[in-house]
């Protein structure tokens, strides 16, 4: 199994970082974990088979991750994509985004292929092509879900991260995340291939309290704050000094292999 950053900042591009995208690539078929926007451009750029892409995981309902899916449906269209496409997503957004692709006119009967919209589980393992995917739900949103209700809307703040099992191999991903030690539960149910960590939303020490009961085999640091944009290495040497052999720090468009 590969994984592939096509797109490694946070909630604002930067001059050197897209959004956040990443591709998990096995026996020949694609996920997508996120998307922020260009993802259509860079999978074009990458000369992606479109019928190899088996679906998307959305794991909250922030532009930077769920934003670029229409203009995605929209370019498979364009291209006659015909095999089944799959999204899992936030259930409290299913109803909404159906509508919203309505508008777009990218509704069923314009769509050469089937398009599948699924809301997220924790309590069944899930599957979108030969990949297995187990949810955690976390706190990233708790806060404006809060804000929310004073206004009296009924966002009730899903968001979720989970672990993708493909070629007998796992990897977590941890989405948007309000600690880093939310992340025990899905670390310790097994082990570990990849940890796929953003940086931008706790404390860089919490990293070390995760390593000290949750050994993983490799790390990735992406999704960076737009303060760790340059030399995110440099600025983080003291954080994961003694796990240095085996933390990379993402840059757009490179590749893992696990």
């Amino acid at each position: 199994m590969k994984a592939i950053f096509p797109g490694t900042a946070s909630g604002i591009a930067t001059k050197t970082r897209f959004h956040n995208i990443i591709l998990l690539e096995s026996d020949g078929h694609t996920l997508l974990l996120d998307g922020g926007e260009p993802l259509s451009t860079l999978l074009i750029r990458r000369d992606t088979n479109w019928e190899t892409v088996d679906g998307m995981v959305i794991t909250h309902l922030h532009p930077d991750h769920a934003a670029a899916l229409p203009q995605l449906l929209q370019t498979f269209q364009i291209s006659q994509r015909k095999n089944p496409f799959q999204v899992l997503l936030p259930s409290e957004g299913l109803s909404t985004y159906r509508d919203f692709l309505n508008m777009l006119y990218l509704f069923d009967l314009a769509l050469p292929y089937r398009l599948d919209l699924l809301g997220i589980s924790c309590d069944i393992s899930q599957t979108i092509g030969s990949f297995s995917l187990d949810f955690s739900a976390n706190l990233h949103l708790a806060g404006l879900s809060s804000l929310a209700k004073k206004q009296g809307l009924h966002n009730p703040g899903q968001s979720y991260s989970l672990s993708v099992t493909s070629e007998n191999k796992r990897i977590v991903y941890s989405g948007d995340i309000r600690s880093a030690l939310e992340l025990k539960p899905l670390l310790q149910a097994a082990p570990t291939d990849l940890l796929i960590l953003e940086m931008a939303h706790f404390a860089p020490e919490e990293f070390l309290h995760l390593m000290k009961t949750c050994p993983v085999r490799k790390i990735v640091l992406t999704h960076f704050h737009p303060r760790l944009d340059i030399a995110p290495d440099e600025q983080l040497r003291d954080i994961v000094a003694h796990h240095v052999e085996k933390v990379i720090f993402a840059e757009d468009g490179m590749e893992v292999e696990i």
